[in-house]
């Protein structure tokens, strides 16, 4: 609307009601403790998974290599594919001979092999088999450089800036080709659309599986933490030696899920200890403020002009609920956006204005505002009684 106005900054304190019970906070789990970890990794990166909102980071822009996490972005374009249509994980699939040739951690695809699209799919996401990797793009685009062209288009459209693939598995590069180039922020966002397809949760939360028929085991290269870590059930792991050890995770308790990512690490267990950090440090201290409900009269209403009455209240069309920590709680504002006066008629659940949530001037959250009660036009009647009193009064 282009007459609202902000009219007040209020303080949410005394409005906020909390849904879940309010825990101590343990302050053990202080953004100090989450830092002591920082000389282990290159980047890393807390975020709410439901929101996006990102809670810490830490050299979150800077390129690093991402290794295999590069099969996280294989697995999108695959099951954005399966969802469209346009193929199926009941697919057969002939293992091509260069697949065949595909090096490092593999499944041991050989040339003119068979095998359905979802076989594949599972070997790429629980076990990071290469071959399986380059199998499953060869399916998807035919030949896997126009499977990577496709992976940087929707890399770019995640607006993944730091980000070029230059091959769907993540291994080093050979002579004269380029090594893959990503940032923690690049990989949070492409963490945030791939949690959009349950099926890839489904899959990177197996610990152990089988393949070729139960002959051979996929484990989880993420199994350590997926067997120790409560709520952990994703995402990927990825390692070389000029990446360091890389993990895209997710964790889910009680309702809230968060994401991590850490690159980087020295070694395997100061990645995993930086990622349990950092997922501790979430869910110890943050909780989800019921902000309003839906119906709620709101302390603010608005004038109306030859109306019946002279002013008409105000409330929420849905309940709003952002995650907080109580320090973040105590500072929340919220900024009314709505009009100073409106002209009758008004109708009854008319849309007018909103309310703002902000931290510190940066919006969290918003609910649009509508009027609980109809407002006529004044009848001729009424106006004269009204202008009769005024006149009275001013005597």
């Amino acid at each position: 609307m282009r007459n609202l106005t902000i009219l007040k900054r209020y303080s949410i304190i005394h409005g906020a009601l909390l849904i879940f019970a309010l825990a101590t906070t343990n302050q053990a789990f202080s953004a100090e403790s989450v830092n002591r970890y920082r000389s282990h990794y290159k980047a890393a990166i807390l975020a709410d998974a439901e929101s996006g909102r990102i809670l810490l980071h830490d050299r979150m822009h800077q390129k690093n290599y991402p290794a295999s996490l590069v099969k996280m972005m294989v697995a999108l374009i695959a099951l954005e594919e399966i969802e469209s249509g346009r193929i199926s994980l009941q697919d057969k699939v002939n293992i091509s001979r260069w697949t065949s040739k595909i090096g490092g951690h593999q499944v041991y695809l050989k040339q003119g092999e068979v095998f359905k699209f979802r076989e594949l799919m599972k070997a790429t996401v629980i076990s990071s088999a290469n071959d399986a990797a380059v199998a499953v793009a060869e399916h998807v685009s035919g030949q896997v450089k126009f499977f990577l062209k496709k992976m940087n288009e929707r890399a770019d459209e995640l607006g993944m800036k730091k980000t070029r693939f230059y091959s769907v598995h993540g291994l080093p590069p050979g002579r004269g080709q380029k090594i893959d180039v990503s940032s923690a922020y690049d990989l949070y966002l492409l963490a945030l659309e791939l949690l959009k397809h349950p099926l890839y949760l489904s899959w990177s939360s197996i610990r152990l599986d089988t393949f070729r028929n139960g002959t051979f085991q996929l484990l989880n290269t993420n199994h350590r933490m997926i067997r120790n870590y409560r709520g952990m059930d994703g995402m990927k792991t990825g390692y070389h030696r000029r990446a360091g050890f890389n993990l895209v995770s997710t964790a889910k308790r009680k309702g809230q899920r968060y994401i991590t990512v850490v690159l980087g690490a020295k070694n395997s267990r100061l990645r995993s200890k930086a990622t349990k950090n950092l997922l501790d440090y979430g869910f110890e201290n943050y909780l989800k403020y019921e902000l309003n409900k839906k119906g709620d009269t709101v302390p603010f209403s608005v004038s109306v002009e030859n109306g019946e009455a002279e002013g008409v209240s105000l409330q929420t069309t849905d309940a709003v609920t952002i995650l907080l920590s109580q320090e973040e709680h105590k500072r929340l504002e919220i900024w009314p956006q709505i009009p100073q006066q409106i002209t009758a008629p008004v109708k009854v659940e008319q849309q007018l204005g909103s309310l703002e949530y902000r931290l510190d001037g940066k919006l969290l959250g918003q609910v649009k505002l509508q009027t609980e009660n109809a407002v006529p036009v004044q009848s001729f009647l009424s106006g004269l009684t009204s202008m009769l009193t005024n006149l009275s009064d001013t005597n």
